[in-house]
């Protein structure tokens, strides 16, 4: 009886794993992302007008703390000396877009929480901006 669950177990293993690594070849329908993708799904590149929305979104919402080049560092906010997380660090660049999008939207520590001022679609282009444009990804 266990040699037949061992055998089942490995075939299930075997079967998931060989689904996990084939890639379903694009077609034209699925060449753009819609703007309700979920943010961890792979993007192929993203729109001339998204990032253009999430480079001004990072402009006027994260560039005063962050720095033009996503670099951070220390920052004066509300006659507080603080210190903020450079996006291009290896701490960002590990962390999964499901949490940067977390991150935004509901503030960590000293960062404002975003989820009053931009949707969850802004948010979601604000990720893929962030590893775009600071992250080479």
């Amino acid at each position: 009886m266990k040699l037949i669950a061992l055998a089942l177990t490995c075939i299930v293993i075997a079967l998931v794993a060989t689904a996990c690594t084939e890639r379903a070849a694009p077609d034209n329908a699925n060449a753009y992302r819609a703007s309700g993708t979920p943010v961890g799904s792979p993007s192929p590149t993203p729109s001339v007008d998204e990032l253009a929305t999430a480079r001004a979104n990072y402009a006027k919402n994260c560039e005063a703390c962050h720095g033009e080049e996503g670099t951070g560092g220390l920052v004066k906010v509300e006659n507080k000396q603080i210190k903020v997380a450079s996006l291009k660090a290896d701490h960002a660049i590990k962390h999964p877009d499901d949490q940067l999008a977390k991150t935004i939207t509901g503030g960590e520590e000293e960062m404002p929480a975003f989820k009053d001022k931009l949707s969850q679609q802004e948010i979601a282009a604000l990720v893929r901006f962030i590893r775009k444009e600071f992250q080479g990804k």
